[in-house]
């Protein structure tokens, strides 16, 4: 009788790093076919690595989206820097994304540095691919082709999903053997509450301007699921009184409305009722302050 070996599955971390703005959020869901990363035009708009599992036949792949690699002039961007370093580190794969309609600086030249010698497969994903003259682009895939570091070069649109079938299939091929780290069922390894306090945060993201969005943490006191609804009680921290009120809004107009928004979509998301109470905070200089910084949850409490 002959012997049928069983399928060989792979399974492993890729992660996505990059500038600011220049699409990972974006391509994460437009890979992942889901909205677990917040998506926003504003610098900083993901602050912690945020994991997003793939399923397919044979391969499990958890997309890891990184902060956008910039400057750290303050605590809270050297916490984002060191979010990227770590993820670099511990991943399996790393997914280089650059966007060409912008001018090359010295922090991209860093970060490329940094994905070259990291001793990881590295993919070059050259978003945006979509907006360019097709002969330029083509001999901009070429050009870096000519780098040996990069295990593959590809121009990609994460927005109309041009060349997201080849990313995907060139990040399997590079996944180490082994069977699945998580459910075939499973979206994230990150906790329900995580994401609350995301979609929050992405509402005020949308709705206010200028220095307040990057002003703003928001942390969860309430998480828990009353008379079949879950109940979440959030406090929203700011630097500053003239923040704060800014935040609430005339008569409380701007709250309600960040807390409308976000309540619909944490409903979307938890696929239940929710009863969402947010509650502005003064937490002084907390971009600045390390002991604020470990209790939002942005650097390690240890």
């Amino acid at each position: 009788m002959e012997c049928v070996k069983p399928p060989v599955s792979k399974a492993g971390f890729a992660a996505i790093v990059g500038l600011p703005n220049v699409g990972k959020s974006t391509l994460v869901n437009r890979l992942t076919e889901t909205k677990l990363s917040i998506v926003s035009s504003k610098a900083q708009t993901t602050r912690n690595t945020v994991s997003v599992i793939l399923t397919l036949p044979n391969a499990q792949i958890i997309f890891q989206d990184t902060p956008g690699f910039h400057e750290a002039t303050t605590a809270l961007n050297q916490a984002f820097i060191e979010s990227v370093l770590r993820t670099i580190k511990m991943t399996d794969i790393i997914v280089f994304v650059i966007d060409p309609t912008t001018k090359e600086s010295n922090q991209g030249e860093e970060v490329e540095r940094l994905v070259s010698e990291s001793g990881k497969p590295v993919i070059l994903a050259i978003n945006k691919i979509d907006t360019l003259n097709k002969r330029f682009a083509e001999d901009l895939v070429s050009k870096r082709l000519s780098n040996k570091r990069f295990s593959l070069v590809l121009g990609i649109s994460a927005l109309t999903g041009c060349n997201c079938d080849l990313l995907i299939n060139g990040v399997i091929d590079l996944l180490p053997k082994g069977p699945y780290l998580y459910g075939e069922d499973d979206l994230s390894d990150m906790p329900e509450r995580f994401f609350a306090t995301e979609l929050i945060r992405e509402q005020i993201l949308k709705l206010l301007v200028q220095e307040v969005p990057h002003k703003t943490a928001v942390t969860i006191e309430t998480f828990k699921e009353i008379e079949n609804r879950v109940l979440i009680q959030a406090n929203i921290h700011v630097e500053r009184d003239s923040q704060k009120r800014i935040l609430i809004g005339k008569g409380g107009n701007m709250i309600k409305s960040i807390g409308t928004a976000a309540r619909q979509r944490i409903e979307e998301f938890l696929e239940r009722s929710v009863r969402l109470e947010l509650f502005v905070k003064v937490s002084p200089n907390w971009t600045r302050s390390i002991s604020k910084l470990k209790e939002f949850g942005y650097l390690d409490s240890k």
